[in-house]
């Protein structure tokens, strides 16, 4: 028995390291994908966590295993084919919005199981600690080594406009005091030759805590560099949730060093190693205001010269004939027309995107949308994200269906939209519903917080910084997910999400962590 555990424990351990080289960009290709249906590493990853997860079930010593694996089948049966009912009676008079695959549906059904898994696989194998921190370690170096070396060699792709294309500078081009003037940061902001952006920053986030961890208290100088690589690859990828958050969890842990150092007195405080963590912090400090996500106010600065074309004369005694004209006149075709008519010559006033204005949400069809819109600040309204928000909540609601935020309106209909949102909270009440959040992603918030209690309630014992450390890097999951999205549906975030779930309750079963 023994034997086998090692084994599944070794391979468990190769199978999460490989997990960068199963996000790069090229293995999402339109004719990959069209060749298998899905991604080849889509498949890779649920065929080999499905095994992991057999050989771990047949071997598990509990006798009534197969209870749980029946109640286990039974709530997510029934909650596939409520959703499945609900999602095929969903009926919009907008094309986009009607595009739905059964076969897409049931799939990412099974590929929101496969990371909660990953806590049994974890757990039952007793996944040594050695192994947790080489996977956080190669993992995190990996992601890093990549992403600052193509940026150096002016390969990598960009992070924004579908990241399709190669940056058009590199981080050396940063300091020229000009670059923003020449190029927008869209062009410079970098994700290595990854997926997408919002999943890599969100796991590098994520992994961050438990690199610094390693960091402080083992003292190696590959924990350092890949520390001081990590925050290079957040700058260098522009997006707001590693830009930023880097700095906070950096200023954090090495407060939590402190307390641990001097209050739990859990190490011996370390001269050498603290100056040289802020000294490597310094550095990003003094790099973070020429990287992209800093120099995006360029958009704030669009967003005032709107304003001002607002507030001219002739624009507003416009506006006020247009209300006038609506309050005065009966005819429903008249009225649409106005409207119609205000809002073709308004829309370059009021700042309307003009790819979701003419094509992802035309505006012949619901103008009614489009004048709401137009009475919201500009910062809300250009906001693609609150945008996307703002579309989607519209069209569910001309569905005009409770049991659309309950039991979800699907996955594969949202994501065949181009205004697919970023923010988790709303990508799965609308896809998923309320239900599906429960039955998905509630588990890790349970595990997380089940944490927080049992650290505090065995204050001796269980509160250490590596326990501190894994709860730090469970919940920016959950805050990537809000504020970056496309989190909770990315395999390389929630399997990251359920391999550090499963750590933290491994943990939590021991008497001394």
């Amino acid at each position: 028995m023994e034997k086998y555990k090692k084994i599944l424990s070794y391979v468990f351990a190769i199978f999460m390291i490989m997990q960068p080289l199963f996000d790069i960009f090229y293995l999402y290709d339109d004719n990959l994908i069209a060749m298998f249906k899905f991604s080849p590493a889509t498949i890779i990853r649920m065929g080999v966590m499905s095994l992991l997860f057999l050989f771990t079930f047949l071997y598990w010593k509990n006798k009534n295993k197969w209870k749980y694996l029946i109640v286990f089948c039974v709530i997510y049966l029934l909650y596939t084919i409520f959703h499945q009912i609900n999602v095929m009676n969903f009926d919009v008079p907008f094309d986009k919005f009607n595009n739905y695959s059964t076969l897409k549906e049931l799939f990412y059904i099974i590929r929101m199981v496969c990371p909660l898994l990953m806590i049994f696989v974890t757990y039952e194998n007793d996944i040594r600690r050695e192994y947790l921190k080489k996977i956080i370690i190669y993992v995190s170096l990996i992601f890093s080594v990549v992403m600052v070396s193509t940026n150096l060699l002016g390969i990598a792709l960009g992070s924004y406009d579908g990241g399709t294309e190669i940056i058009e500078r590199t981080i050396i081009d940063w300091f020229n005091p000009n670059i923003y003037n020449e190029v927008s940061y869209t062009k410079i902001a970098s994700k290595g030759i990854f997926h997408m952006a919002n999943q890599v920053s969100a796991t590098l986030i994520s992994l961050l805590p438990m690199v610094i961890y390693y960091f402080l208290k083992e003292k190696k100088a590959l924990y350092g560099l890949t520390y001081f690589l990590m925050l290079l690859s957040m700058l260098m990828i522009g997006t707001r949730v590693a830009g930023y958050g880097w700095l906070l969890v950096s200023a954090c842990m090495f407060v939590a060093y402190l307390f641990f150092v001097f209050v739990k007195k859990e190490y011996k405080f370390d001269l050498k190693i603290s100056v040289i963590y802020l000294i490597l912090t310094a550095i990003n400090c003094v790099i973070l205001p020429y990287s992209p996500v800093m120099n995006r106010h360029y958009i704030e600065e669009n967003a005032g010269i709107i304003n001002e074309n607002q507030e001219k004369d002739d624009v507003k005694n416009y506006i006020k004939e247009f209300e006038k004209f609506l309050e005065l006149t009966e005819d429903e075709d008249a009225i649409y027309d106005k409207k119609i008519e205000f809002l073709v010559n308004m829309k370059d006033v009021y700042g309307f995107d003009p790819e979701y204005f003419n094509e992802i949400y035309p505006y012949e069809q619901d103008p009614d949308f489009w004048l709401k819109l137009a009475k919201m600040d500009y910062v809300n309204r250009a906001n693609h994200r609150n945008l996307k928000t703002h579309i989607t909540h519209r069209v569910i609601d001309l569905n005009d269906n409770n049991m659309d935020y309950v039991l979800g309106v699907g996955f594969s209909r949202l994501r065949n939209v181009p205004c697919y949102m970023e923010n988790d909270i709303y990508v799965h009440i609308y896809s998923i519903g309320m239900v599906g959040i429960l039955v998905f992603i509630a588990p890790y918030f349970v595990i997380l917080m089940y944490g927080v209690y049992s650290v505090f309630k065995d204050y001796k014992n269980k509160f250490t910084f590596l326990n501190i450390s894994l709860l730090f890097s469970i919940a920016l999951t959950f805050v990537a997910g809000i504020f970056s999205g496309n989190v909770f549906d990315e395999w390389i975030c929630t399997l990251f999400l359920g391999f550090m779930c499963g750590c933290l309750l491994l943990n939590l079963k021991k008497k001394e962590s």
